[in-house]
């Protein structure tokens, strides 16, 4: 039976209630008169009870719900388009996500939305499993990677469940949604004779050496490496002080003899924020960017970067910029360093500091 709960520090009523599936819920009333609170906590009962017993959609829960408010004397929900809640969100979190990240959210909302054709413009209840499923079958008979295909509907239940959240649907489509078995394509690594090769290549003056050499001694991503700035390097403590675009997550790496003294050398003479200023601003992507760069730097070297087909209908190469992330990890495991310090080399412990600022540059810059 629904019951009513109050949190010491709040001044709204809680519904506790039983759900479709069995499952004791509690979810806030947003109302602060006793009575009312009680007449929508038997309301969520009677909506889960009526679900679990004849599958109403949850267009008709709406309504019924909508008659529930009415009867409190508050506003009826009004529901936006599955076309202008997608855009919204994501707007939300523009500011909040990595720019490759959000460029990769409104490419599988572009997606979701071109495959919905006119439902995008119907409330966004009207938002089934099924149409989540389509879309997820739609992707695998393009040849995408199913990898790729996972992203896709993980990032759709990122946005559906944020709709959940906040009360605009009643429940998250995408949950149903059987995802597809990922067998991911595996890189190689490279040989401590092919990083020389690579370094030998290049030439120590030129930024690729540096950038080489931070990916192989210190198994950051090709951007962290690339955008690398001087507050962030600790010569005094040997420290380089990453945060990392992909994860968000700062931490710490020591610097090896070979990274250290190159650097040393570099920050006499180079006058710019970053420690590789050609590369900071060119990207990664494109025919141009730095992956390819670094696939022409490979080809020069005599070096065969092992190009395959992956699942979908992409071909890349085995040996990449990653790879040298790759064999930092090998190269640590064994010396018998553990997969957790690997993995997160030496966490940013200090307090109220920021771990890119002035204080962790030790040379002054």
């Amino acid at each position: 039976m629904a019951s009513l709960w109050k949190h010491p520090n709040s001044t709204f009523w809680t519904a506790c209630y039983t759900d479709r599936e069995g499952r004791q819920m509690k979810r806030t009333t947003k109302q602060t008169d006793k009575k009312k609170a009680l007449l929508i906590a038997v309301e969520y009962e009677r909506l889960e009870s009526l679900a679990r017993k004849t599958g109403v959609s949850t267009r008709q829960m709406q309504k019924v719900l909508n008659d529930m408010l009415e009867k409190t004397n508050e506003e009826t929900i009004v529901t936006p388009t599955t076309e202008k809640y997608l855009g919204d969100w994501l707007k939300s979190i523009e500011t909040k996500k990595s720019h490759g990240t959000h460029e990769r959210y409104k490419h599988t909302v572009k997606l979701f939305l071109k495959g919905l054709g006119v439902v995008a413009k119907s409330p966004i209840t009207s938002i089934t499993s099924s149409h989540i499923e389509d879309f997820l079958n739609a992707r695998l008979e393009e040849k995408v990677a199913p990898k790729t295909a996972v992203v896709d509907i993980k990032t759709l239940n990122v946005a559906f469940h944020r709709a959940e959240r906040y009360s605009v649907i009643l429940k998250n489509p995408v949950t149903a949604v059987e995802l597809p078995k990922v067998e991911s394509s595996e890189r190689d690594i490279f040989t401590l004779e092919q990083v020389a090769k690579l370094l030998q290549t290049v030439g120590h003056k030129n930024d690729w050496f540096t950038l080489i050499l931070l990916g192989y001694f210190t198994g950051q991503r090709l951007g962290d490496c690339a955008t690398l700035e001087w507050k962030q390097v600790d010569m005094q403590n040997h420290l380089i002080h990453f945060k990392q675009e992909k994860t968000g997550k700062k931490v710490a790496v020591p610097m090896t003899n070979d990274v250290d003294e190159h650097l040393q050398f570099l920050s006499e003479f180079i006058d710019s924020k970053y420690v590789c200023p050609d590369l900071a601003e060119r990207g990664s992507g494109g025919a141009h960017g730095l992956s390819e760069s670094f696939g022409r730097i490979v080809k020069r070297a005599g070096i065969d970067s092992q190009r395959i087909k992956g699942k979908g209908k992409i071909h890349f190469n085995r040996l990449s910029f990653h790879s040298l992330r790759h064999s930092f990890n090998s190269t640590m495991a064994e010396a018998g360093v553990s997969q957790e310090t690997r993995v997160d080399p030496r966490p940013d412990q200090r307090q109220g500091e920021d771990p890119t600022g002035p204080a962790a540059n030790g040379n002054g810059r």
